[in-house]
C-alpha cells in the first residue's frame, strides 16, 4: 500500500531517514513557500522500506496494508533474515512552491510532522494561496530539529496552484520506487533491482502525459535516496 491518510499514520512505522529536495540547513533558516494543497487529503503518507542500492539507499513502497500478514510484502517478510530491510517507515513528501527559488520542490518529512502539518492546514483556509513561512529550529546535525509553519497574513501574491500542478513530481514511481513483489524477490536474490540502471528522472505529471511509452504502474512500492537533513 503506497499511501495512507493522516488518520491512519499511527498504523505505520517510524519516520525513517531524513532528506528532501527542499531543505533548511541550519538553525533559524527560513523560506517562504506555497504549500501545494488545501487539505490533508492532498498530502498522503507513504509506507516505505529503506533499501541499499549501490553506494546509497532508495525508498521502495511497502506492499502491505496495516494489519496484513508480513508475507504480503517480501521486504517485510525478510525481517527474519534482515531486520533493517524489513522496517517500514512512514513518510510525507510535501509538494511546495519555493518562492525564492521560483520552483516546485518536494519536502520529505517523517511521521511526527503529520500532526503539525494537519494543525496548520486546519487553521489555514485556502492554504495553497497564502504565503507560508517555514522556520528551522535546531542546528545542523541536531536530531531534535523541528520546523515551524507560519501564515504570512495580509500577503497575497496572486499565486494559483493551477499554474504549477503539471510541475509537481510524481512520488510513487519517482521519489519512491514502484516495485512489484516479483521485483522485490529479484532484489533479495541479487542485491539489486533488475532495471535499476534505468535511473529515475523524477517524472512530473507533464512528463507522464508527454511520454506514453513509460511502463504503466504496477503493484505498489517505491523509494529514493536523500541527504541527511538534521
Amino acid at each position: 500500500m503506497p499511501r495512507f491518510s493522516y488518520e491512519d499514520a499511527d498504523k505505520y512505522g517510524s519516520s525513517g531517514g531524513r532528506g528532501s529536495f527542499f531543505q533548511l540547513k541550519d538553525d533559524g533558516d527560513k523560506a517562504f513557500v506555497h504549500l501545494l494543497g488545501d487539505s490533508m487529503n492532498d498530502f498522503p503518507g507513504y509506507a516505505v522500506h529503506r533499501v541499499p542500492i549501490g553506494d546509497g539507499y532508495r525508498y521502495v513502497n511497502c506492499l502491505r496494508e496495516a494489519g496484513e500478514p508480513v508475507d504480503v510484502c517480501p521486504f517485510c517478510a525478510e525481517g527474519r533474515q534482515d531486520p533493517e530491510l524489513s522496517k517500514v517507515y512512514a513518510k510525507l513528501f510535501i509538494p511546495l512552491y519555493n518562492i525564492d527559488a521560483d520552483e516546485v520542490q518536494l519536502w520529505e518529512r517523517g511521521k511526527a510532522f503529520f500532526k503539525k502539518l494537519s494543525s496548520y492546514i486546519s487553521h489555514t483556509p485556502n492554504a495553497s494561496r497564502v504565503v507560508t513561512e517555514i522556520e528551522r529550529v535546531g542546528k545542523k546535525g541536531d536530531q531534535k530539529t523541528e520546523y515551524n509553519l507560519y501564515e504570512k497574513r495580509g500577503e497575497d501574491d496572486g499565486f494559483d496552484i493551477a499554474n504549477v500542478k503539471d510541475d509537481i513530481p510524481e512520488v510513487l514511481g519517482g521519489v519512491v520506487l514502484d516495485k512489484t513483489a516479483e521485483d522485490m524477490e529479484y532484489y533479495l536474490r541479487h542485491g539489486d533491482f533488475e532495471d535499476i540502471s534505468k535511473k529515475d528522472e523524477r517524472p512530473t505529471r507533464r512528463d507522464r502525459r508527454e511520454d506514453d511509452s513509460r511502463v504503466s504502474r504496477r503493484t505498489p512500492s517505491s523509494r529514493r535516496t536523500a541527504e541527511d537533513e538534521y
